[in-house]
């Protein structure tokens, strides 16, 4: 008798094991399938095309990147949209565009390497997407390799670790999905769906990703002002360093701190990377939201501002040539950096993932 419990009560114990493993790969099944998965959209689209304050204005007018055959609209800004954060633009559908370039993380990543499709991680840290409509060469990747926005948006999908697609795989998939003809249709005027057009209007959503209403944004306008170490720490920024050398606003220039054509080219000592043309130098992006944006640089290598502003003597692990500045100094560059965030674009549901 007691022999007969023993087996009735190993036969549940393994009636239990199984339903918990079968449940498991069902919750597993679903939660990386995203052909499950619809965008939702609004009626009417949202807008793309900003009035932006006219410094910010003046700024564009004279940096823009936007080719003349790629102006944003607002359906193609909204496929743009779509195919950000659709995870069928990866071999297993489980990354996007959105994976590595987080809103809540102002468009980068958190983490130092970023995850492919195959947990494989990624040559450099996650630059941030904001303002790149500013940089005038257009040439994008920490180190200036796509000579377009255009280019740049079909390369992580075709990268072996991130995404893992061709450019054929990404037509089909694409193609398969019954929620894209209508949206290519509005973009573009026919339901025609391409490598060309998905590159177009990737590029439209990106590109309208800008930052404009932070508290220097108001300061700029007249709407507000700077407190004491805010202002002292702007005058800093500007200023030539005493011993000689480039100004901060040199390799990122207001109003939205950014430029192509830095005086003094980013020269970053890495003895695995050596960026630009293999000229140990690379690409400096918009200091806008720059607080929500850790850790730093191309290969992640400072965890925090602080830890950058402060970064001790030559062979520190967190010093970087032009960046370390006097003591006295941090704190009040470090409050003027701090006006520079905007909250909105992370908060606006036209930059959001329309798939949650």
């Amino acid at each position: 008798m007691h022999f007969k419990k023993v087996l009735i009560l190993s036969f549940l114990v393994a009636i239990v094991f199984l339903f918990q493993q079968c449940s498991k790969k069902d919750a597993s099944a679903t939660s990386s399938d995203a052909v499950l998965l619809q965008p939702t959209l609004p009626a009417t689209p949202f807008n793309y095309i900003n009035t932006y304050p006219a410094f910010i204005q003046a700024s564009l007018n004279a940096n823009d990147n936007t080719p003349a055959d790629n102006a944003i609209s607002n359906d193609g800004a909204t496929l743009g949209r779509v195919l950000f954060y659709d995870k069928h633009l990866s071999k297993n559908n489980t990354i996007s565009c959105g994976s590595c370039h987080r809103p809540d993380a102002s468009f980068s990543d958190n983490v130092i390497l970023s995850k492919g499709f195959n947990n494989g991680l990624t040559a450099r840290h996650s630059m941030s997407l904001l303002n790149v409509r500013f940089y005038k060469s257009g040439k994008m990747f920490w180190d200036e390799r796509a000579a377009t926005l255009e280019k740049q948006v079909l390369q992580p999908i075709q990268n072996t670790v991130e995404m893992g697609l061709t450019l054929t795989e990404l037509e089909d998939k694409v193609k398969s999905l019954g929620y894209y003809p209508a949206l290519f249709q509005k973009a573009f005027g026919s339901t025609q769906i391409d490598s060309v057009r998905i590159s177009k209007a990737l590029a439209q959503f990106v590109r309208s990703i800008v930052t404009f209403q932070s508290k220097y944004d108001q300061v700029k306008q007249g709407l507000a002002t700077f407190t004491p170490d805010e202002t002292a720490g702007e005058q800093l920024f500007l200023a030539l360093p005493p011993g000689g050398g480039a100004a901060c606003a040199s390799c990122h220039t207001p109003p939205m701190f950014i430029t192509s054509q830095p005086v003094a080219p980013f020269a970053f000592p890495d003895p695995t990377d050596a960026g630009i043309n293999n000229q140990n130098r690379f690409k400096s992006g918009s200091l806008r939201n720059i607080a929500l944006t850790a850790p730093y640089f191309h290969n992640g290598k400072v965890p925090s501002l602080d830890a950058m502003l402060n970064g001790g003597p030559v062979g520190a692990p967190t010093h970087v040539p032009a960046h370390s500045v006097a003591p006295q100094d941090a704190s009040k560059l470090l409050a003027f950096l701090q006006t520079l965030t905007d909250n909105s674009v992370s908060a606006d549901v036209k930059f959001l993932d329309p798939f949650k």
